[in-house]
């Protein structure tokens, strides 16, 4: 089964306003990538001080920064004008307004194109054209998703209660069975048949584990980050009440719930023509 370019496009549903209102909780509350999965981007780069990062669909910067602290300077495009309000600043990292599909820097001016948990929002082939099109010859492409473990019980029940909370919102417009399919897809993708990158070569993919340990209000607020999950009224009492509950079943000694999560990096090399 191949994976048709043509549905993956932002037509589905518009990232400009989808985590509109989310950015606090999101900066707040995302979980950081692991240390290992940098490591692996950065391999055989050369010296950080020389690099030249663009981080698309950067989000509040948390890919960004964890690059930017190993002396990299990164351009941080977002097109959520929330999301980079929110964002904690940092001196090595520059946010621009921008999209996968038309980003603002000049042709193969970066060493490195990054996307940390975004690049299923874009349209596939406009968005590789332009990465390509920025990117140095040779230049890395690095795509990065972390998802909770669902051989974890723990994360595996609060990814139930998440996506449960999201079905409300799902229904209240004609976009909503348009997302889920949309999802399906990425997930197979990513999954199943394996991520494949036209305009790139010598894609390799990485697996990496990590965990995040959360009170009641972080567990809260990591639900709230999501774009799906809903953001006021019924829904998110309801919400509110199950991640108690799920609190009290699974909290240590200290109150804290450790979620697990599944990372994976998928790197490639710019193919210029």
């Amino acid at each position: 089964m191949s994976f048709d370019f043509s549905t993956a496009s932002d037509s589905i549903t518009n990232p400009l306003s989808y985590f509109s209102d989310r950015g606090e909780d999101y900066e707040k509350y995302r979980p950081i990538y692991p240390t290992s999965a940098i490591d692996k981007i950065l391999s055989d780069l050369g010296y950080s001080s020389q690099i030249i990062a663009a981080d698309v669909g950067a989000g509040t910067g948390i890919g960004a920064r964890l690059l930017a602290d190993r002396g990299i300077k990164v351009v941080a495009i977002e097109p959520n004008e929330d999301m980079r309000k929110a964002a904690t600043s940092h001196e090595n990292v520059e946010f621009l307004l921008g999209t996968a599909e038309q980003i603002p820097l000049e042709n193969a001016s970066v060493d490195l194109v990054t996307s940390f948990q975004a690049f299923h929002w874009f349209d596939f082939d406009k968005s590789l054209k332009e990465f390509r099109r920025i990117l140095k010859p040779s230049g890395r492409l690095a795509l990065t998703w972390s998802f909770w473990d669902q051989d974890d019980l723990v994360s595996k029940e609060y990814t139930r209660l998440v996506f449960e909370a999201s079905k409300d919102r799902e229904h209240q417009s004609q976009s909503g069975m348009q997302l889920k399919t949309w999802f399906k897809n990425i997930r197979y993708q990513l999954f199943w048949q394996g991520l494949w990158l036209p305009y790139f070569t010598n894609l390799q993919r990485h697996a990496f584990l990590s965990n995040q340990s959360l009170d009641f209000p972080g567990l809260i607020g990591l639900a709230r980050s999501q774009g799906f999950t809903p953001s006021e009224g019924k829904g998110l009492e309801k919400l509110m009440s199950d991640l108690a509950v799920f609190h009290q079943r699974f909290c240590d000694r200290q109150g804290s719930v450790r979620l697990i999560y599944r990372t994976r990096l998928y790197t490639a090399i710019s193919n210029h023509r």
